[in-house]
């Protein structure tokens, strides 16, 4: 044996070297082809690369969702991602529907009028999973409160009893066609740093005088404080959006929490 070949054989064998995922990835290909026929292991070969993408990394999920976008239709949302498990109407517009896709790492909402996509959002249910910006569909700087992802704010909504959460809108303009952003903190079973008596603080300062200057200084405190886990955007005012996010009842429901 060379000294070259016993070198490589002591690297491969070495205790320390653990073997990379498309290592074994490869490794198990090879062993399918040489079981079946190449069509059929092709799409086998597909389906468990997917899978593996899909339970060591986000890259799968993320090019899915790069992939939707404000007003699009929503057979065509259909054709790329199968249906939604959950529809919904609104309470406040009979004429908006709400689609939801319960995965396990995210909820994708579409929010729904006459077939088209007017906004769309994602809530995190994992910590690292952080999606695309929805917008430029590029990979997102490590934004971790809610602040950290809006430039200023032009509304705010809270709630502490069915579900706790806080939402701001970002109003981008007449360059981003009067695309918005949304984002916020929503306590789906994980930890945002959202207590539950600084939101029925806010709350009730707002029922008093509903331009309360404190009450919005406490809301941009607690949004420097607050961890982002929720995305979105889309034409639609926040009340709207605000309307679509799932009760803790629903979430405990379809999750079986």
């Amino acid at each position: 044996m060379s000294e070259n070949q016993r070198s490589s054989d002591e690297a491969d064998t070495a205790p320390g070297r653990k073997k990379s995922v498309y290592e074994y990835f490869v490794a198990g290909a090879l062993g399918l082809m040489a079981l079946g026929q190449w069509g059929d292991t092709k799409d086998v070969i597909v389906e468990a690369w997917r899978l593996t993408l899909s339970n060591f990394t986000h890259q799968y999920e993320y090019q899915a969702l790069d992939r939707i976008n404000v007003g699009s239709n929503l057979r065509y949302i259909k054709n790329l991602i199968g249906e939604p498990q959950l529809i919904k109407t609104s309470k406040y517009n009979d004429e908006i529907s709400f689609a939801y896709y319960l995965k396990e790492k995210y909820i994708l909402t579409l929010i729904v009028e006459e077939n088209r996509v007017s906004a769309y959002t994602i809530t995190s249910l994992i910590d690292d999973f952080v999606p695309h910006s929805l917008l430029t569909k590029t990979a997102s700087d490590d934004k971790t409160s809610i602040a950290d992802n809006y430039g200023t704010f032009e509304d705010f909504t809270l709630d502490f009893n069915n579900i706790e959460y806080l939402l701001v809108k970002e109003e981008l303009g007449k360059e981003k066609l009067f695309v918005n952003n949304y984002f916020g903190a929503i306590s789906y079973g994980v930890e945002v740093q959202l207590p539950s008596e600084e939101l029925r603080d806010i709350y009730n300062t707002l029922n008093m005088d509903e331009t309360s200057s404190e009450a919005l200084t406490k809301v941009r405190q607690l949004t420097t404080k607050a961890i982002n886990n929720f995305y979105g955007a889309g034409e639609n005012d926040l009340s709207v959006i605000a309307d679509s996010v799932l009760t803790n009842f629903e979430y405990s429901l379809y999750y079986k929490k």
